[in-house]
């Protein structure tokens, strides 16, 4: 379909990358502080309103970053990009550690959305170059779906965990959040730099304004990144403030890591069904049917309390897992390898610039009236998503 190069001489390609990748993503997704980092902002910030603008700052540097880093892996190499983000993020913890004032949490915020920028988008432009190098194109979306599946799969395991050391500290899961991080990134030197079809130049502002103009002229990847900014800016800011939402409901904070592991672990098990869902109902309508019923999940739950709120509230996350190994494998049937990572990081910079926008108005409309009622006016939002999805041209076939 496009130019591929081949390099002689690296067997093993795909083997060795997605083994290390698929490892990686377990480790780094143990954060420990992932179920309590809200409360932890709000010990040291006092309002929903000021929690809101630090994740507030940290989309906004997301869509700063997003576009500039997929250029950097198109023309600087996969490999390089990923030793970056992992070292990135190892360093993020300092300020966040140091805490204590919103100059720290800012430079937090910042330094992590370089990070996830970074990220974003690579290891799927590795996958699939990879893959392709060895001509296994049509394995994608399985292999993604389960790399997808894996980060939440170690967030689990690190959410349990980081529920019983809130209990000690809400600082401590901060601290010892660094030793999965520099496993991670001690990892990612044993990569292979696959091989792809490069831009003739190595001009980031050039390659990010050819690729922006790709996307204005594809009606499939307009409504495909589209689609995302609506579904990133009302979900992700249920998401990141969820930890108020359930202390409004009087859960006791051990039950969080618990709630935390749910969530990433349906989410894990919808990467993980995503192919062979996709391959049963078709791209379009699997995109259709999970996009519908995922609001009405987290609709059902606020009604809700104990533990069938907390039941219907985490399953919705199964709908989201299905849905993203689907987008990514969209996205990548309309591009060339010289441009991967970077219409990635377009799709992501909409989905993080809806966050930026939505979440401060979220956290304001939830001091104003309850974070209860936040959470249904957002879920009844979410529901133009798969009225979007209806005007996708269906692409079924694996590549």
């Amino acid at each position: 379909m496009y130019p591929v190069f081949m390099r002689a001489g690296n067997p093993g390609v795909v083997s060795r990358n997605i083994s290390i990748l698929y490892i990686t993503s377990v480790v780094g997704g143990m954060l420990f502080f992932l179920p309590v980092l809200a409360l932890y902002f709000e010990q040291e910030l006092f309002t929903t309103t000021n929690v809101a603008a630090i994740f507030s700052v940290e989309a906004f540097a997301l869509v700063l970053f997003e576009i500039p880093t997929g250029a950097i892996a198109d023309l600087f190499g996969r490999r390089f990009t990923i030793i970056l983000s992992s070292g990135v993020a190892l360093c993020a913890l300092f300020p966040l550690s140091v805490g204590g004032s919103m100059t720290m949490f800012i430079l937090y915020a910042v330094l992590n959305a370089l990070a996830r920028s970074l990220a974003s988008g690579t290891g799927s432009a590795m996958i699939f170059d990879s893959l392709q190098e060895e001509g296994r194109e049509k394995q994608y979306k399985k292999l993604y779906g389960i790399f997808e599946a894996l980060w939440p799969l170690g967030a689990s395991v690190g959410s349990v965990i980081g529920g019983y050391l809130a209990k000690i500290s809400l600082h401590l899961t901060i601290t010892t959040s660094a030793i999965p991080l520099a496993v991670a990134f001690f990892l990612s030197f044993f990569l292979v730099e696959p091989v792809y079809a490069k831009a003739g130049h190595a001009n980031i502002i050039r390659h990010m304004i050819d690729v922006s103009h790709l996307v204005i002229r594809n009606r499939q990847l307009i409504i495909l990144v589209s689609a995302f900014f609506v579904m990133m800016a009302l979900g992700e800011s249920i998401h990141l403030l969820s930890p108020l939402f359930f202390q409004s409901k009087a859960l006791s904070l051990e039950y969080f890591g618990w709630i935390s592991a749910l969530t990433f672990g349906f989410s894990s098990l919808g990467f993980y069904l995503s192919h062979g869902v996709s391959e049963l109902l078709g791209n379009k309508k699997t995109l259709i049917f999970t996009a519908s019923l995922s609001p009405f999940f987290i609709l059902g739950a606020t009604l809700l309390s104990s533990v069938p709120l907390v039941m219907l509230w985490t399953s919705a996350s199964i709908f989201f897992g299905i849905k993203n190994p689907i987008i990514s494998h969209l996205l990548n049937l309309e591009v060339a390898s010289s441009r991967r990572a970077t219409i990635i990081s377009i799709n992501n910079f909409m989905g993080q610039l809806g966050v930026a926008i939505v979440v401060p108005i979220f956290g304001y409309f939830a001091d104003l009236y309850t974070i209860q009622v936040a959470v249904q006016l957002s879920s009844v939002l979410v529901l133009i998503v798969p009225i979007m999805f209806l005007l996708l041209r269906d692409k079924n076939k694996s590549f």
